[in-house]
């Protein structure tokens, strides 16, 4: 199994394209440039990309280890200044209410057994009239070997994220994506390499089948050619057949408190103009 969001690297076209829809979702819904939570950051690839676009990012994990990595990258990039790596608990999270004006977090929740406590922390603290995007696996009967070694617990109906998210107190718009290419890429290619490594008898990186697409997902340019592809995909957005659901949810702004109006005495006499 994988220990998600800890190794060095996740990394490839899907995880880009899907970075891409991300980033996308979140400048259409919430495209000012305040502080920002990305959680659970991993090594820190969408955090890093969210500060190149001028947003302040608090960057949560869990893992120490991931978080060591993403301090070096933003440091490499030049963007130290604009990531706050923290280690926190996403049930838990170490943050007043309405702390953040947005918040993203991307294959997080299918990995928890309390989702509703996640998602319920991401909606305290975040501001009213705040944007939460992220993305989470769809459809329950795509369950694979893939599911086993990442460490999912479950897959999503939209009408079940929904509800999820609607608990928490957020109102969400939810959409299915990844459907014809990328649903493709999942069955006859990742499905066979995740099964590969989940039944692997040594280290992953001894497995010379392994290593070879390894290389492959660090090709810039073969990455970039595959998601292109991918964004073919966004022609049958909404389809059934997707791989993932993509989640844009809006923390309801404060309601107006309208005053009540002073009860007027008819029985006084009508002011008079001086």
């Amino acid at each position: 199994m994988a220990e998600w969001g800890a190794d060095p690297e996740f990394f490839g076209p899907r995880h880009a394209h899907r970075e891409g829809r991300i980033i996308g979702t979140l400048r259409r819904f919430a495209p000012g440039a305040g502080r920002h939570l990305e959680c659970a950051a991993g090594v820190g690839s969408l955090s890093c990309s969210l500060a190149r676009r001028g947003r302040e990012v608090v960057a949560a994990d869990l893992s120490l280890r991931s978080l060591v990595e993403l301090e070096h990258r933003a440091r490499q990039a030049g963007l130290r200044a604009r990531v706050l790596p923290v280690v926190a608990d996403i049930t838990r999270l170490p943050f007043a209410d309405d702390s953040f004006a947005s918040a993203t977090s991307a294959e997080t929740l299918e990995h928890l057994p309390d989702d509703a406590a996640a998602a319920g922390e991401l909606a305290r603290v975040l501001r009213h009239g705040g944007w939460l995007v992220g993305t989470v696996p769809a459809n329950p009967g795509q369950w694979s070997d893939w599911d086993d070694w990442g460490g999912h617990l479950r897959r999503y109906a939209a009408s079940g994220l929904r509800d999820l998210l609607a608990g928490a107190g957020l109102d969400a718009r939810v959409m299915v994506w990844g459907w014809p290419f990328q649903r493709l890429y999942d069955e006859l290619f990742l499905t066979r390499v995740n099964r590969r490594r989940l039944h692997a008898d040594g280290p992953l990186d001894q497995d010379p089948a392994l290593r070879r697409v390894a290389g492959l997902g660090r090709s810039r340019w073969l990455v970039a050619a595959v998601r292109a592809v991918f964004e073919l995909d966004r022609l049958f957005d909404g389809l059934p057949w997707g791989v993932g659901l993509i989640f844009a949810a809006q923390k309801p702004p404060e309601a107006v408190v309208l005053r009540p109006a002073r009860a007027i005495d008819r029985t006084a006499p009508a002011p008079t103009c001086p």
